[in-house]
């Protein structure tokens, strides 16, 4: 059996497809940091948190906004208890 001898091409490619493995490896050690990260997890409840006082606020400002709500929280109680019955 004849040994292949290592082209620049076959090296070429090598390193390309090290680059891009490098690249893919360093986006999902980033992506699983900040999944775990404590200061992502407080940003995302401060955000929750003043997007909830802002609804909150656009309800008592605007009658509509507030029948609307009330009308979505009737319709998700009715799904829910179909969902109930469904199971």
């Amino acid at each position: 059996m004849a040994k292949k001898s290592v082209t620049t091409e076959d090296l070429e490619l090598l390193k390309d497809l090290i680059q891009q493995e490098s690249i893919i490896t360093r986006r999902t050690i980033v992506k699983n940091a900040q999944k775990t990260d404590p200061w992502d997890f407080k940003r995302r409840v401060v955000k929750e948190e003043q997007d909830a006082k802002r609804e909150l606020q656009l309800r008592k400002k605007y009658p509509s906004i507030n029948e609307a709500y009330k009308n979505y929280k009737e319709a998700y109680r009715h799904y829910r208890f179909l969902m109930k019955t469904v199971e």
